[in-house]
């Protein structure tokens, strides 16, 4: 004769998971779950409660303005430049709000040098963003951003021709093509 006890442990548990996964909350399901598990002794075989496996989302990932066009690519060489490009440029008109590509922490806001106002945010594995020329900023040092989260607005401060974001990012302070990086991540600048 089957075990009757582990068939029915079986389906409340299984019960109890899917009350888990479709939101049911716990309260609600825990007493008629309780009161028809027996407990094992310690000398009795062990059960295995499975538990849900909790997702964590990735970040999302978006361009940092709308209506733009590219004017500079990565490893460009010109007299624009002292040395090789290092960023995407996205030319657009000057007060065009700038968004976060991805999550992230702001670890500084400053003017430098031919970069002009530049945002710099941290990702979680350590590569840094830079979001360059601005004409105003909206964070400060220390701040976590959303993907998508407004941080300035598109200028012409440091060394320009016209009003741009210069968009770069730095993995261990090496410049990374932020083309590949954008389009690895599902976006097409």
């Amino acid at each position: 004769m089957p075990d009757l006890s582990r068939s029915r442990h079986a389906l409340v548990l299984r019960g109890f998971l899917a009350a888990l996964a479709f939101g049911v909350p716990v309260a609600a399901a825990a007493p008629a779950v309780a009161a028809s598990i027996p407990i094992p002794e310690p000398d009795q075989e062990e059960y295995l409660i499975a538990r849900a496996p909790v997702l964590v989302p990735k970040p999302t990932w978006q361009l940092p303005v709308d209506d733009y066009h590219i004017t500079g690519t990565f490893g460009a060489s010109s007299s624009l430049w002292s040395s090789t490009h290092t960023g995407l440029d996205f030319a657009t008109d000057e007060g065009t709000p700038i968004h976060a590509v991805t999550d992230g922490v702001v670890v500084s806001v400053e003017y430098d040098g031919s970069y002009g106002n530049k945002t710099v945010i941290r990702m979680d594995d350590g590569t840094e963003v830079w979001y360059c020329h601005q004409s105003e900023t909206t964070v400060t040092s220390g701040q976590s951003v959303d993907s998508g989260d407004e941080i300035g607005a598109v200028g012409s401060t440091g060394n320009v021709t016209g009003p741009h974001l210069h968009l770069e990012f730095r993995t261990a302070d090496e410049p990374q093509d932020p083309d590949a990086v954008l389009r690895e991540h599902g976006l097409d600048p």
